[in-house]
Formats: C-alpha cells, structure tokens, sequence
C-alpha cells in the first residue's frame, strides 16, 4: 500500500553537529499517523519529501531504529 508523507523532519544537530561515523537520518511523517526515521541520504536519493509516498514495504525495509 502507498502512503503520503505528509511532513519531513531534520534534525537541528547545532554547532556540535554529528559524531564522527554517524550517519543522519530524518523522520517522515505519514499520512497514517505514523513517523518513520530513515537515513538523510536514501530520502533524498529514492525523492521522499513532503507530497511523495512511501510504500508500506520500503517503510519496513528502510526504517532506522
């Protein structure tokens, strides 16, 4: 099933910004109420921002923690 993300979190890492290895990851919100972590770069590279949608089966094989 397809679902919209209706929002994309980033996180605000400030001045410290990220530990050496750590990859960043943003948080998609989904028109089911859901909010889905996943890596900044896969995001960007498979075109998921606010409006696009997202597959229940890339939610699943893409989440992070």
């Amino acid at each position: 099933m397809l679902h919209k993300i209706t929002d994309l979190i980033e996180p605000d890492n400030g001045c410290e910004g990220f530990m050496p290895g750590e990859e960043p990851a943003v948080t998609l919100i989904i028109d089911d109420g859901r909010s889905v972590r996943v890596y900044d770069r896969l995001a960007y590279e498979m075109g998921w921002d606010a409006g696009k949608e997202i597959s229940d089966e890339d939610i699943k094989k893409h989440s992070v923690g």
